[in-house]
């Protein structure tokens, strides 16, 4: 009798297995008819049509009209002025001096003028030097109708502040750094998006992992909860066991349900920041580690160096610092300034005499402007200045700091984590085979139910725990590869054509 039920047993195991084994392949092919995505798939799709690749495009955009307009500024500016018709008709006081009285009389006059002028900055010693043209006619109507023309045909100037803050030798520094910074902060904010792609499809990936291993679950419950109901009537384990399978598969259906949605929010999460709905209806592709990859900490600081934003923004608060500093001491010392100017110039009732027989002109002035006595406001504004300095020194040499420490801590979890995956990796495959293990041991009755579980929720805590293992290793690779602007794969340092940027 024995023998006959263990055959039962034996036949009805069989023909579940087989039962479960054919609903398995049959959600393998469904799975398998939906196309992978890859983690350089999201990051492609991430930098061409995420919002954040249009905000990092008009950013940069910004800072290169902004550079545009300071090569500008320093090419000579050319102006025209004009004030083509002027009409005044009004009632004014004058004095009569035959009378030695005021009196007020009608004052009726035309006016037209013109003026075009060329004026250029001098970046080395910061002065400015000017051309101009001017025409003025000036017609009056009443007692006596009048006209007069003034014409200046050239006039040229320079005005040279001496010893003065040279505001445009600074400009020159300060600018191209800007502008460089600016370069680099786009492709930081391009790792910035291949960081946050790499969030984004691990989440997916996760929560479609946990789909998978909770499909698995169910399969696995239901199977189990049959063979126990047909173990049940023949007597080979109790009512509570039945029990508690049964409810291992309430709770297994409902563990499905809640995945999905979080599948489904990870998924409307993912195509929000693409803008796209290439993942949808796919599954995900777990990447592959970079094969002996170890970053070195001295070369990744050097590289960080020259391609860091942040240390370009570093430089910049530098030079800054010493700029004010240096415009605080000579605004705050004596002011002197040279003027000087030659032109030919001519009055006249015609506008033909008026450019005839010119006059010289000639203007040359020397201005100073000497502190006597400030009961030490001056010296104060260059101590506070200068202390403001080497205030702004430190905190970049902080700043400094505080970037290559961060870089370092980040290089030593990259390099540790490519174990830590493997650890996880091979000790999801191990809780694998021993939960298949436990099950059948289960199954031929020599273990309880409380060990299948554990076993079943040991496999699913592993394989969990690889797929953050392998999220851990992408995020510390393009956090270092963000802080160095260096592709460590590649070899190569990251760049972008940037004359083609604003023309897409």
């Amino acid at each position: 009798m024995k023998i006959i039920k263990k055959l039962q047993i034996l036949s009805l195991i069989t023909f579940t297995f087989y039962t479960i084994e054919n609903k398995a392949q049959e959600t393998n092919k469904k799975d398998s008819t939906k196309k992978t995505v890859t983690l350089d798939d999201i990051i492609s799709i991430a930098s061409k049509k995420s919002l954040d690749a249009f905000k990092a495009k008009q950013q940069y955009g910004a800072s290169y009209w902004q550079f545009r307009s300071f090569k500008a500024s320093v090419l000579p500016k050319m102006s025209l002025e004009l004030e083509p018709l002027t009409y005044n008709k009004s009632v004014l006081k004058r004095y009569d001096s035959e009378n030695n009285i005021d009196v007020y009389r009608l004052q009726q006059n035309l006016n037209s003028y013109g003026n075009l002028s060329i004026n250029q900055n001098i970046k080395a010693t910061g002065a400015t030097i000017y051309a101009n043209s001017s025409f003025n006619r000036l017609a009056n109507f009443g007692l006596i109708d009048s006209e007069d023309f003034t014409a200046t045909p050239i006039r040229i100037g320079i005005i040279q502040p001496i010893m003065a803050f040279n505001r445009f030798k600074w400009a020159h520094i300060i600018s191209p750094l800007q502008f460089e910074r600016a370069k680099k902060q786009y492709l930081y904010e391009l790792q910035d998006i291949k960081l946050k792609a790499v969030n984004y499809f691990f989440n997916w990936a996760s929560a479609s992992k946990r789909v998978e291993l909770a499909q698995e679950n169910v399969l696995s419950t239901q199977k189990l909860f049959n063979i126990g109901k047909k173990r049940y009537d023949l007597g080979s384990i109790e009512k509570d066991d039945v029990l508690n399978l049964e409810l291992d598969v309430y709770n297994a259906e409902t563990n499905l349900t809640q995945n999905k949605r979080e599948l489904q929010k990870a998924e409307a999460e993912l195509k929000l920041f693409l803008r796209d709905e290439s993942p949808l209806y796919s599954v995900p592709e777990l990447p592959e580690l970079i094969s002996d990859l170890q970053i070195d900490i001295k070369e990744a600081t050097t590289l960080a160096e020259v391609n860091n934003p942040e240390i370009f923004n570093l430089k910049i608060k530098k030079i800054e610092a010493q700029r004010d500093l240096d415009k605080v001491i000579k605004e705050n010392r004596f002011d002197l300034s040279l003027r000087g100017s030659y032109g030919l110039n001519q009055n006249a009732n015609t506008f033909r005499e008026a450019y005839g027989r010119l006059l010289d002109q000639q203007m040359i002035s020397i201005q100073m402007n000497i502190p006597i006595l400030d009961w030490g406001e001056r010296k104060g504004n260059i101590k506070t200045a200068k202390m403001n300095n080497e205030v702004s020194e430190v905190a970049v040499q902080q700043e400094s700091d505080k970037l290559s420490q961060q870089l370092s801590l980040k290089i030593i979890d990259f390099n540790l984590q490519k174990q830590l995956v493997a650890v996880a990796l091979r000790s999801s495959e191990i809780s694998k085979s021993s939960y298949d293990v436990t099950e059948k041991r289960f199954l031929s009755g020599s273990i309880d139910l409380l060990r299948l579980t554990s076993a079943r929720k040991a496999w699913q805590t592993a394989s969990e725990n690889y797929i953050t293992s392998l999220y851990n290793y992408w995020k510390f690779y393009y956090e270092v590869q963000q802080l160095t602007l260096y592709d460590f794969q590649n070899k190569s340092t990251i760049s972008k054509n940037f004359d083609e940027i604003l023309e897409k």
